[in-house]
């Protein structure tokens, strides 16, 4: 007869599997999820630990599908499934495990690039985070709010999130793509600040953490965006190079932010007049974002389609525009208005052109004012 296991003992194993999953360390995570699962068997009943150990899983998955090819574990429940499963127990949910179910559905949106619903379940998380005395969940809390924030444009609030969890995971060696992550983010605002030259450095230090960890998606994510940084700068040609070598790696690893890699480059193929390849980049990257049921990047090629290829088609511009705008996506909305204005512009198409440059400095009124982030 098999001894009964205390939950104690499992909850300080689920514990230690944590830490293997904040540190982004699949093997180690992966072999105590397997001795947590074969412990849950013959351990004493406690409700309270099997929904620590299903939020356990689906913090699992979503490392795995930010980490790992997306065709890897085709045989485990999806995140969706995983949520399906915990939202049965919301009712049932108190204090600590209150917060991870938050935490975690607003890692789960953000993943989907619903930023707003994201913010609204930090913002409850943030309501249960005293019974949070760990330093390194802390600067989990304020990384994902800064990850956040930065998507909605509010770039100072992420600044001040970002600088926070940055302190706390320079005090451990054991963090470092945290580390890398964060150092996007903090570029990426200063990209929308303007201020390229202190972009780049950052975006450079993530590149060198990266190759030293040898991990394709980071390596592939620190190209992307010191390419996007380039972008930004007008010089397509540099940005080409990067991002090219970015969809390269991201193709090979299998990799979930391809459609995004492609769109970029696609855009900026098309902003060199490099048509025929542009729309072969595109098109490629529209069949991978419908395989990954990716909603934004489907939109967002089409939405290149309408502009390059169809001769400026509103209906299909106008069609992407009212998608972001109901997602609140709309630092993309802001990207594609003056695009499209300057297509326009350059075809002397001049009322067309004034039309999107409106709708580029109402979105960009909208993100000042903070109004995207509320749902009135």
């Amino acid at each position: 007869m098999n001894q009964t296991i205390p939950s104690s003992h499992v909850g300080v194993k689920i514990n230690e599997w944590y830490k293997m999953i904040r540190q982004f360390s699949i093997p180690d995570a992966e072999i105590l999820k397997a001795e947590v699962e074969q412990e849950i068997q013959q351990m004493e009943e406690d409700q309270d630990l099997l929904i620590y150990y299903s939020l356990m899983c689906f913090r699992h998955q979503m490392m795995l599908d930010y980490l790992e090819p997306v065709d890897k574990y085709l045989h485990r429940p999806t995140t969706t499934e995983l949520l399906k499963k915990i939202e049965t127990s919301q009712k049932k949910l108190s204090g600590m495990l209150h917060y991870y179910s938050f935490l975690f559905r607003g890692m789960y949106e953000f993943s989907k690039k619903e930023y707003l619903k994201a913010i609204g379940f930090y913002r409850e998380a943030e309501q249960q985070l005293f019974h949070i005395t760990d330093d390194i969940e802390q600067a989990e809390f304020h990384f994902k709010l800064a990850e956040a924030y930065y998507g909605m444009k509010q770039s100072h609030v992420s600044m001040h999130h970002v600088s926070k969890a940055l302190e706390i995971y320079n005090q451990y060696e054991l963090y470092k793509v945290r580390k890398v992550q964060c150092l996007f983010v903090i570029a990426g605002n200063y990209e929308d600040f303007k201020c390229y030259d202190k972009c780049l450095p950052h975006l450079e230090k993530a590149l060198e953490l990266s190759n030293e960890l040898q991990n394709a998606r980071l390596i592939s994510s620190a190209l992307y965006n010191i390419g996007k940084c380039y972008g930004e700068m007008e010089n397509f040609e540099k940005a080409e190079k990067y991002i090219e070598k970015s969809v390269r790696i991201s193709d090979q690893a299998k990799l979930n932010n391809l459609p995004h890699s492609m769109f970029t480059l696609a855009k900026y193929l098309f902003k060199q007049g490099k048509s025929k390849c542009a729309a072969e980049v595109s098109n490629k990257g529209l069949a991978i974002a419908l395989q990954q049921g990716d909603g934004l990047f489907v939109s967002l090629q089409q939405y290149l389609k309408a502009l390059y290829i169809d001769a400026i088609d509103q209906s299909g511009v106008k069609n992407t525009i009212q998608y972001l705008e109901k997602r609140k996506n709309y630092s993309y909305v802001e990207d594609i208005a003056l695009d499209t204005a300057t297509v326009f512009a350059k075809a002397n198409e001049f009322e067309q052109s004034h039309f999107y440059y409106q709708k580029m400095i109402e979105t960009q009124n909208q993100i000042q004012r903070g109004e995207c982030l509320y749902e009135i």
